[in-house]
């Protein structure tokens, strides 16, 4: 899923996320930037299945990628928000504040569907997670992976980022989608 997001000027960066559709319900990795945003990305879910929302996975804590969570807590109150400890961290003023954490690995089972959370390294926020399906080979880089814009680095971990993405590519993936561009 990708939308027009917040920035500077407006409109002129896109947000990512990814929408996994299970027969038992959602995977979203990354939301959008603002409630309004994020209202219509379940508007655009809710036309391809019935099913409810179930995880949201902050990949990226930044505010173009998580400002949009009331609308999802909003729309499914049962749904876990799952980030890095460190993103909880840094969203614990949040309006929603992640109820679950991944230090290394999660596997959520849903569907028939494994779905792999990951931590494989610090990037571009300090908290940074990916979303693999990998019976699909599809890896979600979230803000990690930056397709045809150069990555702001004043937040960034240059070295360990470059890290990270040597990870991200020993996963093999044919689908690697970026959290912007």
């Amino acid at each position: 899923y990708e939308a027009a997001g917040p920035a500077d000027p407006p409109g002129l960066m896109t947000t990512n996320s990814l929408i996994v559709v299970t027969a038992e319900g959602v995977v979203v990795a990354d939301g959008q930037g603002n409630v309004p945003a994020a209202e219509r990305m379940i508007a655009e879910i809710r036309k391809l299945t019935p099913q409810p929302i179930k995880y949201v996975v902050v990949c990226s804590d930044h505010g173009d990628h998580t400002g949009g969570n009331a609308a999802f807590k909003a729309a499914f109150p049962e749904a876990v928000f799952m980030s890095s400890p460190v993103s909880q961290k840094a969203l614990e003023k949040s309006a929603v504040v992640p109820s679950e954490t991944v230090g290394d690995k999660r596997t959520v089972k849903l569907g028939g569907k494994e779905i792999d959370i990951l931590n494989i390294g610090r990037a571009h926020t300090g908290g940074d997670l990916v979303v693999h399906v990998p019976a699909a080979k599809v890896l979600f880089l979230s803000e990690i992976y930056f397709h045809r814009l150069f990555p702001a680095m004043r937040a960034g971990y240059p070295s360990e980022w470059e890290a990270a993405i040597r990870k991200a590519q020993g996963l093999n993936a044919t689908w690697n989608i970026p959290g912007h561009g």
